[in-house]
């Protein structure tokens, strides 16, 4: 049996993999993979295609859904038009913080994730997962590009302004992917103060471009 893989497929990291949304003819290739768990990106669940979900549930596939509105999608005519503001991209920073706390736990691999048709979605995600690895902005941009024909501004200044503080609960080190950098670490307790005899040295780091952190609470 020939193994064809979703469209846009690739691989993001040992045993973590990208993609379009996977279609029965993928499911031998799939299948090879040896999935625990299938991310979907998407604006429905897999759950609701009865065929992916017959194939995860004799593979033992574990399916999560984080809701991504399909932009593309038809308009019902039947609905009353109503002029709201079209997004700048398609998805929020609360998806990829979903994304970042799901994937950073190395019990959830090998894991597929996919949206749609792979390129925009998946595409915007992965760009900031890679911040988390330390890439160069020219790196990151590189790779977008190699999934999507064009960049335009918002789409840009989404992954170049990517710089949220997740804290991550109820995980021990030992289960921590390695390539999501830990900035630090911090009990729940403490906090940050700031106080009037800062240091230049400080100063100096609060004016610089910040980067997103993954703080670790203890368990």
């Amino acid at each position: 049996m020939s193994l064809i893989t979703p469209l846009q497929f690739s691989t993001v990291q040992p045993n973590l993999y990208r993609g379009a949304y996977p279609r029965e003819l993928n499911c031998s290739f799939l299948r090879s993979l040896r999935l625990k768990y299938i991310l979907s990106l998407t604006p429905d669940p897999l759950t609701d295609d009865p065929e992916m979900s017959q194939f995860c549930k004799e593979n033992a596939i574990e399916m999560v859904h984080i809701l991504c509105q399909d932009e593309k999608k038809k308009k019902d005519k039947s609905v009353p038009k109503v002029k709201r503001k079209k997004k700048a991209v398609p998805i929020e920073y609360s998806v990829v913080e979903q994304c970042v706390r799901f994937l950073i736990d190395k019990r959830h691999y090998p894991c597929y994730m996919h949206c749609t048709n792979g390129e925009l979605v998946i595409s915007l995600v992965v760009a900031c997962l890679r911040k988390l690895s330390y890439w160069s902005t020219v790196s990151i941009l590189n790779e977008f590009l190699a999934y999507n024909s064009s960049i335009n501004i918002h789409e840009r200044n989404f992954i170049e302004n990517f710089n949220l503080e997740i804290e991550i609960d109820n995980i021990d080190l030992d289960n921590k992917v390695s390539w999501m950098t830990v900035q630090y670490l911090k009990p729940k307790s403490v906090k940050k103060e700031h106080t009037e005899n800062e240091t230049t040295e400080d100063k100096i780091k609060d004016s610089m471009p910040k980067i997103p952190k993954l703080t670790f609470h203890a368990i």
